[in-house]
């Protein structure tokens, strides 16, 4: 085999034609003074990329270059190489067939790491190549998770070992809330700080634990879309979910009822918080982990994707002395990080900001914050009654959920003070009739209501992976819906190692700003119907609705149609006027 003999990469890739022998000479030189592996210089020089270096060295050594995003990789594989040699080598075992074992190397030039493997398993090796950083990540879930969930079955024994192992975890609670919880040696512990540094590594905003009938699923949800990650087995369920709820501090004993917690953990330099929620099924306790990363938290309003006229009629709104401003949508729409990022920028000394939330996802400087916390009878609106004795100037109530509740923030912002809240409506107009509902009279609602912003989260493409494209005819009516469709070009993401193969990263708003002019508050007295105050307020005021916007930023390069379709509808048409 040609790996066999003794080569040197840069011979490899000045015979391949990557660079030219110049080119290496340089090379050479800078690893001298660095000390750095001549891969890394070459890279580090811009010579070379990673994945060009390695498909390289592929070709010419006549072996296959691995994504290990999509290869399965074999346990019976990984059972033949210790961890602390594959981290060492920097190789992955990837399958066994026939007694031989492929490996995936970031050095195919390693024959040291290929006879040590060959030794050790007793099995010939076949090489191929991966990027280091495939290969760290796969280490870290092979050898990582996986090994843990095998520790913490192998742990739990007999399910007398096993109820033991549960009253050890009731015994160790007393601290639960505190970051240490994390750092205890049981093997159960560990295999929950491998799930919770994962979801952290990889972006994610919650974790869901959901048993089945015969495993157990834990899916991340990234940018807005579930991934599934690993399957333990049905047995380490119990074991799971009660490491998990003495961290939050909740009743271990009791399955038959839905709870709420959370806890706090140090991982890495990170202090993340985790909100912690329970709720019974079939097959057993279903479990979700909200995580509020602070590093994270984007409080400036520019950065949510308000821009251009939308971002101006925001902080025109911001500017008003008293009113009430709404930003409604659904759930996990990003109406929070929206408010949080008015907040920063009303904040000043001069100026005397209160809350009331459930829960403070996010401890805000200079702002005074109250938790809801019905057991002390503080409720959204009984809170709100004591704020109003704060001596407030503005008053953020984290959601209007009842009528007591939106009764007094009519009240505040009729006596003075500008009132942030959320409402869960679909877009803006919406907004009028969901209060109408609760019982607000429309004379309450036209003075007091300064402004509703609605708003959906939506992907980004991958700056990674991104290309261009033409549109088709169906998209190209998507784009122009009432005809003369321009000469436009598209983007997507191809898919890579940075995206998972997805096309997209991160997330950003899509927005909808209404402003009360009189024209609206005319037709809130008349109690028109919210299509009727959308086409108004898109023909008076040139309001984009949320597809509108979204069309802005697929024409911008930002987003997808894909995406635009789902998380926005068509715009509807207004009926005929009546005579």
């Amino acid at each position: 085999m040609a790996i066999r003999q003794k080569l040197r990469l840069g011979d490899v890739v000045v015979k391949a034609g990557a660079i030219t022998e110049e080119q290496l000479t340089l090379a050479l030189a800078k690893q001298k003074e660095t000390g750095n592996p001549l891969g890394k210089v070459l890279i580090q020089l811009k010579y070379l990329t990673e994945d060009k270096l390695l498909t390289c060295l592929a070709q010419q050594l006549n072996i296959p270059f691995l994504d290990l995003q999509d290869v399965k990789i074999e346990q019976e594989a990984i059972r033949m190489v210790r961890e602390n040699m594959a981290r060492m080598h920097k190789i992955v075992p990837i399958s066994v067939k026939n007694g031989k074992l492929t490996l995936a190397m970031a050095d195919p030039l390693n024959i040291f790491a290929i006879d040590e493997v060959t030794i050790k398993s007793g099995m010939d090796v076949i090489p191929a190549v991966a990027t280091e950083s495939d290969i760290d990540r796969a280490i870290q879930e092979q050898y990582g998770v996986a090994a843990s969930i095998q520790a913490a079955v192998k742990s739990l024994g007999t399910l007398e070992e096993k109820k033991e192992e549960e009253r050890a975890f009731i015994e160790e609670g007393a601290a639960a809330a505190k970051p240490q919880t994390l750092d205890t040696d049981t093997p159960v512990a560990k295999l929950v700080k491998m799930i919770l540094q994962q979801a952290l590594d990889d972006g994610a905003s919650d974790i869901h634990i959901e048993p089945t009938e015969n495993a157990l699923n834990i899916r991340y949800r990234i940018d807005g879309v579930l991934f599934e990650t690993s399957r333990p087995p049905k047995t380490l369920e119990s074991a799971l979910l009660s490491r998990i709820k003495v961290m939050a501090n909740m009743d271990i004993a009791e399955t038959r009822a839905p709870q709420d917690g959370g806890f706090s953990a140090r991982l890495g330099n990170r202090q993340i918080e985790f909100r912690v929620s329970t709720c019974p099924t079939v097959h057993g306790e279903n479990m979700v982990l909200r995580i509020l990363d602070r590093s994270k938290l984007k409080i400036d309003l520019s950065s949510t994707g308000l821009m251009g006229t939308n971002l101006k009629k925001v902080e025109d709104l911001l500017n008003t002395p008293y009113g009430v401003i709404l930003v409604t949508g659904p759930t996990g729409s990003g109406k929070t990080t929206t408010l949080y990022g008015a907040l920063q920028r009303l904040n000043s000394p001069e100026k005397n900001i209160k809350t009331i939330e459930d829960p403070v996802e996010y401890r805000l400087g200079g702002i005074r914050q109250t938790q809801v916390n019905p057991k002390a009878n503080i409720t959204f609106a009984t809170g709100l009654r004591s704020l109003m004795r704060q001596d407030p100037d503005i008053i953020m109530v984290g959601e209007i959920r009842d009528t007591e509740t939106a009764e007094i923030a009519v009240q505040a912002a009729l006596t003075g003070h500008l009132v942030l809240s959320t409402l869960h409506t679909n877009d803006a107009p919406g907004a009028i009739s969901r209060l109408s509902d609760l019982g607000i009279e429309p004379f309450l609602l036209a003075s007091s209501i300064v402004g509703v912003l609605a708003q959906r989260l939506i992907r980004t493409i991958c700056k990674q992976c991104k290309v261009q494209r033409e549109p088709t005819p169906e998209e190209l009516q998507i784009l122009f819906p009432e005809g003369h469709p321009q000469a436009v070009t598209l983007y997507q993401g191809e898919g890579c190692k940075a995206c998972k193969k997805s096309g997209y990263s991160g997330r950003m708003g899509v927005f909808e700003v209404l402003v009360m002019t009189d024209e609206i508050r005319a037709l809130i007295l008349e109690k028109a119907a919210p299509m009727v105050i959308r086409q108004r307020a898109k023909e008076s005021q040139g309001m984009k609705t949320l597809r509108q916007d979204g069309i802005a930023k697929v024409l911008g390069g930002l987003t997808t149609i894909a995406e635009l379709n789902r998380v926005t509808f068509a715009d509807p048409v207004l009926a005929p006027a009546r005579e």
